[in-house]
């Protein structure tokens, strides 16, 4: 059964968060990087493989009217550009071509020398530059050297009234010219390799639906926000490893006041609906969950609520290791459900937190057989005789069923959600299963938010145990692994 869950359907179709896209890349900066770089260095490459050296020989020339001795009024200079555009033409025409090939050592077409020669004009002056670019050094002069021996005898006879005089001579090329292409190759690949990066980034994004905000919650999950939990930066200890628990002021005021927040909030729900127990679970390890687990307690015993913490992890117990408890073996949950050991004897007071304490030592090889026996039932109804509060840490209830099954024993049921880290229909199929049992679903808490910066950019040090959500370690949910969540 589940009242809480929001009413709201989810919008249809496909949302473009404009600034989660772009935060998103924010954070994957090195994968622009790499794109731009080894998309740039491959137009380079395409263009040093494909692009041929080339050699340019050049020759100018000045011209003038004929009956001018030289250009020194407004309007001789006028004339004189005006020309200067004619013989544009003409330096590169036909008939100059056709001379220019007959003079070469080489064969060579008209129409490849055409090809070969440019010619341009200064901005508002009478000087032409005749730029021959080819493939080798030898041909480029020549044909220069053939325009320059040529150029009086079409120039004469083309345009009489008019004096083309050179200005510089051909001259032999040195070395190649330099290849703008390699330039343009590498920008125009930088540029691909941008939008390649920033697509994928993209398609990633809408592919990996995760929880990103908190409003996500309510809009993809269709689940009741019980409160935000946001990320904080932990100072490493040498010494230990630290824990994140809302007793270490040095967090800071806003993680402390949020599970202020949030155990007012439940405290709320259950005393209306008289309710004491309460699963803590998440779709995923390394959500947090146990953090969760022991500052809702603390804040719980804070209020002045008798509070009892079940380690019901049994796969990967991780309370006693995130208060340093050394607890006898034959005093754990599994021995009390055995009837080894009496459920007073293995309930530990922990006095600097205020809490009392039912821990999993040891990973048990059969946790579902043992969670869902009559004796599990049976202690949690005996708990509930001798404590206001009992808070349940359980196995991840997307990756074991050990959570569906004490669902059936609790009253309520909270899920962490981790920001950016399970997926929407991984963790709606949780909610789904926890709100077909027993135990009434109060909502979720978003946890390790983004509080300012770069959204999914954490601290080093991460809620946790060992700085992180569990340790981090990267093992699967099984047998036989100790690991805090």
């Amino acid at each position: 059964m589940n009242a809480n869950v929001n009413s709201t359907s989810a919008p249809k179709g496909v949302e473009i968060n404009l600034v989660l896209l772009l935060e998103s890349a924010i954070k994957k900066w090195w994968l622009i990087f790499i794109s731009v770089v080894l998309m740039a260095a491959l137009g380079f490459g395409i263009a040093a493989i494909t692009t041929e050296p080339t050699y340019t020989s050049n020759l100018s020339f000045t011209v003038y009217n004929k009956e001018a001795s030289e250009v020194s009024s407004a309007s001789d200079i006028n004339s004189s550009i005006m020309m200067a555009n004619t013989f544009k033409y003409i330096l590169q025409g036909r008939t100059m071509c056709q001379k220019v090939a007959e003079s070469c050592s080489f064969n060579i077409t008209s129409d490849a020398v055409a090809d070969s020669i440019k010619v341009s004009t200064q901005t508002d002056t009478n000087i032409i530059i005749v730029s021959v670019t080819t493939g080798s050094i030898n041909e480029s002069y020549e044909i220069a050297m053939g325009i320059a021996s040529s150029y009086s005898d079409i120039t004469d006879s083309v345009y009489p009234n008019a004096t083309l005089k050179m200005y510089e001579e051909p001259f032999r090329p040195e070395k190649e010219d330099s290849q703008t292409s390699y330039v343009l190759f590498a920008i125009v690949g930088a540029a691909i390799g941008f939008v390649i990066a920033f697509i994928g980034i993209f398609i990633s994004n809408a592919v990996h639906d995760t929880v990103q905000v908190a409003e996500d919650i309510q809009l993809k999950l269709e689940a009741n926000l019980i409160g935000t939990v946001n990320s904080v930066k932990a100072k490493k200890d040498k010494n230990k490893l630290r824990r994140l628990l809302i007793t270490d002021r040095t967090l800071g005021f806003s993680f402390i006041e949020s599970y202020k927040a949030i155990r007012t909030k439940i405290e709320t729900y259950c005393n209306r609906n008289r309710y004491k127990v309460i699963m803590v679970t998440s779709a995923n390890e390394n959500e947090g969950k146990t953090t969760v687990v022991m500052n809702l307690a603390l804040s719980l015993a804070q209020n002045g609520k008798s509070v009892l913490v079940i380690d019901a992890d049994m796969r990967k117990p991780a309370v006693c290791k995130f208060l340093n408890l050394n607890v006898n073996p034959e005093c754990d949950l599994a021995s009390v459900i055995s009837g080894k050991t009496e459920l007073s004897d293995a309930i530990k007071y922990v006095e600097k937190y205020k809490l009392f304490i039912l821990a999993t030592t040891q990973a048990n090889d059969e946790p579902t057989e043992i969670l869902s026996s009559q004796q599990m039932y049976k202690l949690i109804k005996a708990a509930k005789e001798e404590f206001d509060y009992i808070i349940i840490d359980t196995a991840p209830a997307s990756v074991v069923a050990d959570a569906n099954i004490l669902s059936n024993f609790a009253d309520a049921a909270i899920l962490v959600v981790r920001e950016d880290f399970a997926a929407c229909n991984r963790i709606k199929s949780v909610l789904d299963d926890i709100s077909s049992n027993k135990a009434e679903l109060i909502g979720c808490i978003y946890n390790n938010a983004s509080s300012g910066g770069v959204r999914g950019v954490y601290s080093k040090y991460k809620y946790g145990y060992g700085y992180g959500y569990g340790y981090g370690r990267g093992y699967g949910y099984g047998y036989g692994h100790h690991n805090s969540d």
